[in-house]
């Protein structure tokens, strides 16, 4: 018998897959006797496949008979997906999930996608049919041989009955949302994670990405680079929370970031993602496989997103530190990062929700305002923007709280003028007690409360301004009646 390829196409000082001594020659897989086991490995070689395996024997000794499933097993009666028989692999790789080094055969990472028990239903001639007891896939599957073509010995993969349980509705595309504390603090019944400088995104996974924006718009088409994700996660189907970010020299730059919040045009979004490209910063799941996760404790959704999420240059696992928040503070102080969030170990996700079991503690404060009006400037600036005026909401309703007149270059100044020409008014969002405190305010432009900016500050002061006010972007994700005087830095 002829000594099997699994063992010639491996340099076993070099990979971490397991050598053997009992595989010899490949079996046929249309004779060979059954066994009852199961794997199918998410495997990230030159291209993305499933690597299908069941338990057949080599004479006394069991093997595992594979495919490679370039789209994997169907999910719907009907899709034909092509599966190409490869060689037999020892019992021992059932468990193997692992990191195969560059230049070695099949080189790069594997998971296991699932496995369980299998039955084998019928064969003939040129067809395989079986029925899979899996973590993630249950149902009658056939494998039909279609030949030998360009070396390949072809097969075709099909559903025959889905029998998965039926899913769980996924829960509402709304981000649980932190409120303000005023420090960081060590709690080993809380985790701890960096706090991103850039836009919430919740990504809703299956056979594509979509990808949608706090107030549940889509942005997909914004960021093409992330259309990927759902090919990186280890999983039928997922809902992932996250944070959209661009780096500048290693550092969050939301600046950065803001020339693509608003571009859609294809040849633009294409350029752009080349010039500054994204990551998103995944730090929890909502939904995997069918089954909401919402009403389970963080370290439970935590832990199986670690399992599921194979990063990438485009997305990343964001740290999370259990009890050490002084430490992790210190070390976002030191990195130039805005902040952290702490979070309660024990805590469902509340969608929608700004909830006690998720604080944040900022370094320098983002406050999100509404702009409600603009003065002109002085100097190089006389004729044009010299500051915009901001307010946030209270009880009795708009609420002054300054001028932020630094952080634009020439662009954004550009940008808000036209902004602000499509909403003028001649009604002042103040009474004429506001006006009279604030000289400032007497010549102002005035326009509908309709846009919302994101400025960085260092305090909220005694008076209720915001001191040194930085303008840093727009933010399209989030209506004016969110910007509220309680979610400011506490005075």
């Amino acid at each position: 018998m002829t000594d099997s390829g699994y063992r010639r196409k491996r340099d076993f000082e070099r990979t971490p897959e397991p050598p053997t001594t009992v595989v010899t020659g490949d079996v046929d897989p249309l004779t060979a006797p059954a066994g009852d086991s199961f794997v199918i490995q998410q495997h990230y070689a030159t291209r993305l496949h499933h690597d299908v395996r069941l338990e057949m024997f080599n004479g006394e000794d069991p093997v595992l008979v594979s495919w490679a499933v370039p789209k994997g097993l169907p999910r719907q009666r009907g899709e034909r997906h092509l599966a190409i028989h490869t060689e037999d692999h020892p019992m021992e790789y059932a468990t193997f999930s692992g990191t195969i080094p560059e230049g070695e055969y099949g080189g790069g990472e594997v998971r296991i996608f699932d496995s369980g028990t299998y039955e084998m239903v019928s064969r003939t001639e040129d067809r395989i049919t079986f029925r899979l007891q899996g973590n993630r896939l249950r149902g009658i599957y056939h494998l039909v041989h279609t030949g030998v073509a360009d070396g390949k010995d072809q097969w075709l993969a099909l559903l025959s009955e889905d029998e998965r349980p039926p899913r769980e509705d996924p829960p509402p595309l709304e981000p649980m949302l932190a409120t303000l504390t005023d420090g960081p603090f060590d709690d080993p019944a809380w985790g701890f994670e960096p706090k991103w400088d850039g836009i919430r995104a919740l990504a809703v996974c299956d056979t594509s990405t979509r990808l949608f924006s706090r107030n549940g718009r889509d942005v997909t088409q914004g960021y093409p680079e992330l259309a990927g994700l759902h090919d990186r996660l280890v999983a039928l189907d997922a809902i992932v929370d996250g944070e959209v970010v661009a780096f500048q020299n290693g550092k969050p730059s939301f600046q950065l970031l803001q020339q693509r919040m608003h571009v859609r045009e294809q040849r633009r979004v294409e350029a752009l993602a080349k010039q500054i490209p994204v990551v998103l910063m995944a730090f929890d799941l909502l939904y995997l496989d069918g089954v909401s996760l919402v009403g389970r404790a963080l370290r439970e959704r935590r832990e199986a997103l670690e399992e599921i999420l194979v990063p990438d240059e485009h997305v990343q696992l964001s740290p999370l530190v259990e009890g050490a928040g002084t430490a992790l503070y210190r070390a976002a102080e030191e990195q130039g990062l805005e902040g952290i969030v702490a979070k309660r170990l024990d805590s469902r996700y509340e969608p929608g929700s700004r909830s006690r079991s998720w604080l944040k503690a900022k370094l320098t404060y983002d406050a999100d305002v509404v702009i409600v009006g603009w003065t002109e400037g002085e100097g190089r600036r006389r004729g044009r923007i010299g500051s915009l005026v901001m307010a946030v909401y209270d009880s009795d309703g708009l609420r002054y709280v300054g001028n932020v007149g630094t952080g634009f270059d020439e662009a954004a100044l550009d940008d808000a003028a036209r902004r602000l020409a499509e909403i003028e008014t001649t009604a002042s969002p103040f009474d004429r007690s506001v006006i009279r405190s604030a000289p400032e305010l007497r010549r102002a432009h005035w326009v509908e409360p309709r846009l919302v900016a994101v400025v960085e500050h260092r305090q909220l002061t005694d008076a209720g301004r915001l001191r040194a006010p930085s303008f840093k972007g727009w933010r399209d994700d989030k209506p004016p009646e969110e910007c509220t005087f309680d979610q400011l830095q506490p005075a």
